[in-house]
């Protein structure tokens, strides 16, 4: 018997890559999508679930069978420009407590959200999931609050909860503004970077060692709670962007200290990946030379196929 698994937010870049690794001849997969995401990515055996407002679903006679794996990666307002936005809190509050009431509706057995290292704030050494939460932004105040709302009420529905919170992921068809996109784009247009002095130390996650924990929590359908969810390597950022610069073999000139470290800049990103590595036996597989290789070489057939 097939293993059915929910996805809201499928068009968001760990949720597309997740989709994709997930063959449908194996799985039955069912998409919650609002109306207005482009889903024409999906294959034609995923059930697509099409909405206005999340909570229409919790009046609908939904066909779903029980037992069901949920993951939730949708969230609104992901962009730094967005981060202290008033709708981080009424409308992304709203969205994952009717997600939890939604696959208490359709009996799903375990419950995935998707957290951020923002719900720590500005700290400057090793990260472990013990440490005290201090949220800088209403972004990483948010996510905290649903951390700790979704598990309530995954406890009280009887539900597995894993609450997984991310650090810095990168890989290809991430969304262009983030930062490894920007500096991959201009290293392959040999154009000049300007940039901070690059002594901070920073953990970034590759997609498909990202998507390789979502597929062993699918297997081995074990509840992590709250738990980091990193790659446990930090590197300096001059490290990683001339590394960047070797693999590109590009000419940009990249100019460290023309831009001054910002007042609340955290200068060692380190985590402490030792609970996800140990439940689930997980190790990455990709190194940043490995990633990197991987990226540049996707945004130049992208180039190219344009």
């Amino acid at each position: 018997m097939k293993l059915t698994v929910v996805i809201h937010g499928a068009s968001s870049f760990l949720g597309k890559n997740f989709i994709q690794s997930l063959n449908p001849k194996e799985f039955n997969i069912i998409v919650f999508s609002r109306i207005n995401q482009n889903v024409d990515f999906l294959s034609e055996e995923i059930i697509v679930y099409n909405y206005s407002d999340l909570d229409e679903l919790l009046d609908e006679n939904l066909n779903i069978e029980v037992n069901s794996f949920f993951y939730e990666f949708s969230w609104h307002g992901v962009f730094n420009d967005k981060r202290n936005d008033q709708e981080q809190l009424t409308i992304n509050i709203p969205l994952m407590i009717n997600s939890v009431k939604l696959a208490k509706k359709i009996k799903s057995k375990h419950w995935i959200g998707i957290g951020s290292q923002a719900e720590y704030g500005l700290l400057n050494f090793k990260i472990t999931e013990s440490n005290k939460c201090n949220p800088t932004t209403l972004y990483g105040k948010s996510k905290l609050f649903c951390s700790q709302i979704t598990q309530e009420l995954c406890m009280l529905y009887g539900i597995g909860f894993t609450w997984l919170r991310l650090f810095s992921l990168y890989g290809p068809n991430d969304s262009h503004d983030w930062f490894v996109y920007y500096l991959v784009r201009r290293l392959l247009n040999d154009e000049e970077i300007n940039m901070t002095a690059g002594e901070q130390k920073w953990d970034y996650l590759y997609i498909d060692d990202a998507v390789d924990v979502l597929r062993i929590i699918l297997d081995k359908n074990k509840s992590l709670g709250i738990t980091n969810y990193a790659s446990g390597k930090n590197i300096k950022l001059k490290d990683f962007v001339l590394l960047a610069k070797k693999i590109a073999g590009s000419k940009s000139i990249i100019n460290f200290g023309k831009i001054p470290y910002r007042k609340d800049q955290v200068m060692n990103m380190e985590v402490d990946v030792s609970k996800i590595c140990n439940l689930l036996g997980w190790q990455t597989k990709f190194s940043y030379a490995d990633g990197l290789e991987k990226l540049i070489k996707e945004y130049k057939n992208e180039k190219i196929g344009k």
